[in-house]
């Protein structure tokens, strides 16, 4: 009985040895054919197909200088009953702060989304380096690690929680809308008289803009920029421009959306004490056609003046909605 047991515990070694293997081969070529579908990514004559999200800011510790990140997302599209979905299947982060860097990739499974594999470079100021590689099977188990120190800044499972953390990212920035919920159970709050708050959107507008202007002359301005090059459903290749601007509170957001037919401009002030809405402005330019429409809202997000062109206007519901979105996304990129 006990050889037999030894046998099968053998068999069972063998067997989980050879699955181990035959999904690092596996991991490796897909590795292989997402490298090579990058390089390809918006040359001959194809639209690219990939989201840049840049984050840079002033750090309030003395450790914590200036951070730098970029993070690329590379994605395929498909339609589904209609549907639009982008599926990212690599992501690289690059970051870096006070003479430390990090460099990491994410292999993505296109099919199910996936973590397949993670790669890791460190460097600190003093030239130290660091490098790790995260093998995974189909249920997300780590199954192989390498290093070539015994002192690791990363585990599998953590660069796995940072992955999913991108995947979230990416999947909220391109949901179609609406993934926030209103704020049906907000408090009253009271109301100045229109003409006085009208006074003050238009000052908070003056003075947003002036941030800005100084912000971009600064020498470590505080950037939070979202690109994103897509195909779109059936339509001319488009970029996509999303802006925030902050300091201690995202102030305000711009939006820039262009193609071979369509142009728009969107722009959301917040009030600088509380992140609410109080302003937005949209343009946009299709078949020589301009239309163009500014909502002001009062302290309970109510519109209390409608300035269009246009008669067909919803009292600002939709760039409330977006508003909202766009801040979500806004908090889960600082709060990385």
């Amino acid at each position: 009985m006990t050889l037999l047991l030894a046998a099968l515990l053998i068999v069972s070694m063998t067997e989980a040895q050879t699955d181990k293997d035959s999904r690092i081969k596996e991991i490796r070529e897909a590795y292989a054919l997402a490298k090579k579908k990058i390089d390809r990514n918006g040359k001959n004559g194809h639209s690219p197909k990939d989201m840049r999200i840049v984050v840079n800011k002033d750090g309030d510790e003395e450790i914590d200088l200036y951070n730098m990140t970029t993070i690329d997302y590379y994605f395929d599209e498909s339609t589904i009953d209609g549907v639009l979905t982008k599926k990212p299947y690599f992501i690289v982060d690059s970051w870096s702060n006070n003479g430390h860097t990090r460099y990491s990739e994410a292999l993505i499974n296109p099919t199910d989304q996936q973590v397949m594999f993670c790669y890791m470079r460190g460097e600190t100021h003093a030239g130290f380096v660091v490098e790790s590689r995260y093998y995974y099977d189909a249920s997300g188990k780590c199954i192989e690690a390498k290093h070539n120190t015994s002192n690791t800044w990363t585990t599998g499972e953590s660069e796995m929680e940072g992955t999913k953390d991108y995947l979230k990212i990416f999947n909220i920035v391109n949901a179609d809308g609406d993934f926030t919920s209103p704020d049906t159970d907000a408090p009253e709050k009271p109301v100045t008289p229109k003409a006085k708050r009208m006074q003050k959107i238009r000052a908070d507008y003056a003075k947003a803009k002036e941030r800005i202007a100084q912000n971009e002359k600064a020498e470590l301005p505080n950037e939070l920029t979202i690109t994103i090059h897509d195909q779109g459903d059936d339509l001319p290749p488009r970029t996509s421009v999303i802006e925030f601007f902050f300091d201690e509170r995202c102030y305000f957001i711009s939006e820039k959306i262009h193609s071979m037919s369509f142009d728009a401009y969107t722009e959301y002030l917040f009030d600088p004490e509380g992140e609410d809405l109080t302003f937005s402005y949209t343009r946009s330019q299709e078949e020589g056609n301009t239309s163009e429409c500014r909502y002001y809202f009062d302290e309970n997000g109510e519109c209390i003046e409608i300035k269009a062109n246009y008669d067909e206007t919803d009292d600002g519901f939709y760039d409330k909605r977006a508003a909202k979105d766009k801040l979500a996304i806004f908090h889960a990129l600082m709060t990385e």
